[in-house]
């Protein structure tokens, strides 16, 4: 929830969100927004000085009031009835309003409204390291100078390599359980179960906390989170006939609603920050407006397993920004020991994503197939956002309270299986097992 004091001292704030594309303007009215907030805090003032009025006059009694000032406190009471009702109908249409009003852009964020207009940060081959800056540009631009460096050729997709060597099984996701589901097997099992437990160890050495959290939450946790009401639709919801306690569930789409709401309505002391956890879950998405789209293979599923890495810092922008390099490094760590070419865009206005991020990045590993990039990771600048929702707060050593600040990071994903075997396929169909991984897989070479 964005701090709505900055939309008071500076309404403009609305109309620039609508502008470039981050807010709605049929949820939310700008002109309305400030009359029913202004509607709001009169009545809230109000109601305030009724009960202030109807406190004094209770306490200045002795004995049974008399018939004047049993009027006078009746009176009271109904205008307090009809002000408060009035407060109670101002407070829904202001809140729905706010919950649609996305965290504001830092300034760093690059202007524009599609993929073409993100920026590359830096891009990296493990046969050159970082490439020159006058390799990077706009969207995918660093993409030629991949090409360039690329030494595989002929490569096959690694839906059909996959299936070849008994790693992917598409048509036994079908069978069971329609399109956009599969099995990961035997040795790709233990390919992609070797890249999580690499992260895994690796964080665990950086001092992150493993946690094992419930893939089921309420809706409290996503909307906490900022994935309601937003991407609502992107939520599978499970029907509550036998769920104990009547309760209204949801399957989550990562674990970074599970790993914030544990610290909901928490005050942290400052010296316990930062707070870093890590969860490693399945994870379930709809997918609903990418129908039809990378519908082979196991780029865009419904389920897929996922390393989630979440901190809780102070509300510090500047701080912020270290830690989000700091996640940031923890990505190029792994794909570094990978081996695979990657790059780093930082995303603009339009493609932040859902509505607590201030900034994000997301790295793309190059693909020789396909001869571009695929989303592999992100990370999130979310300020005091989610903060608010939730109820994190932390206390200073002077004894302030305030809203901490949250960051999130995607360690790693099935998706790193596709690029793994599209780079490290051999001209006779086997996959070269990445160094990295050969003591978790048993094997140097996949026939």
């Amino acid at each position: 929830m964005i701090d709505v004091e900055k939309i008071r001292e500076n309404p403009e704030v609305l109309t620039w969100l609508i502008e470039i594309g981050r807010l709605d303007s049929s949820k939310v009215s700008v002109e309305r927004w400030l009359e029913v907030d202004s509607q709001r805090r009169t009545l809230i003032k109000s109601t305030d000085d009724i009960k202030a009025e109807l406190n004094t006059i209770n306490k200045g009694l002795k004995g049974k009031p008399d018939e004047s000032t049993m009027t006078q406190i009746s009176a009271l009471k109904e205008k307090l009835s009809g002000l408060s009702s009035e407060l109670s109908t101002l407070d829904s249409e202001w809140k729905t309003m706010n919950d649609w009003i996305p965290n504001i852009p830092l300034d760093e964020v690059p202007e524009g409204r599609t993929s073409d207009d993100n920026v590359e940060v830096k891009a990296w081959h493990p046969d050159a390291g970082y490439l020159d800056s006058s390799k990077l540009g706009k969207g995918e631009h660093s993409s030629a100078a991949m090409e360039e460096l690329n030494t595989k050729h002929n490569v096959k997709p690694h839906w059909e390599i996959g299936t070849e060597l008994g790693l992917i099984d598409l048509e036994a996701g079908a069978k069971v359980s329609g399109s956009r589901f599969y099995y990961i097997k035997g040795n790709g099992a233990l390919l992609i179960m070797g890249v999580f437990n690499l992260l895994f160890k690796k964080l665990v050495q950086e001092g992150f906390e493993p946690m094992i959290v419930p893939v089921l939450v309420k809706e409290q946790a996503l909307y906490g989170s900022s994935h309601f009401p937003g991407d609502a639709d992107q939520v599978y919801k499970l029907a509550n006939d036998y769920l104990e306690d009547s309760n209204t569930l949801y399957l989550i789409g990562s674990s970074e609603p599970s790993n914030f709401a544990y610290f909901g309505d928490t005050t942290l002391n400052e010296y316990e920050l930062p707070v870093k956890v890590m969860a490693q879950t399945p994870c379930f998405r709809s997918e609903v407006g990418s129908w039809g789209k990378d519908v082979r293979g196991i780029k865009r599923t419904h389920q897929f397993d996922k390393i989630e890495m979440n901190m809780i810092v102070p509300a510090d922008l500047e701080k912020a920004r270290e830690v989000q390099e700091y996640l940031l490094s923890l990505n190029e760590w792994l794909l570094q020991e990978l081996k695979l070419p990657y790059h780093v865009i930082n995303m603009c206005y339009g493609e932040l994503g859902y509505y607590a991020a201030a900034k994000k990045y997301d790295v793309e590993v190059w693909l020789p197939h396909d001869k571009k990039y695929i989303e592999i990771m992100s990370n999130s600048i979310t300020t005091d956002y989610q903060a608010r929702r939730l109820g994190i707060k932390y206390k200073t050593a002077d004894g302030q309270t305030k809203y901490a600040y949250t960051l999130n990071d995607t360690g790693a994903t099935h998706r790193l299986l596709i690029a793994i075997i599209e780079h490290y396929q051999n001209e006779d169909g086997s996959i070269t097992v990445p160094e990295a991984l050969r003591d978790y897989v048993g094997k140097d070479v996949i026939k």
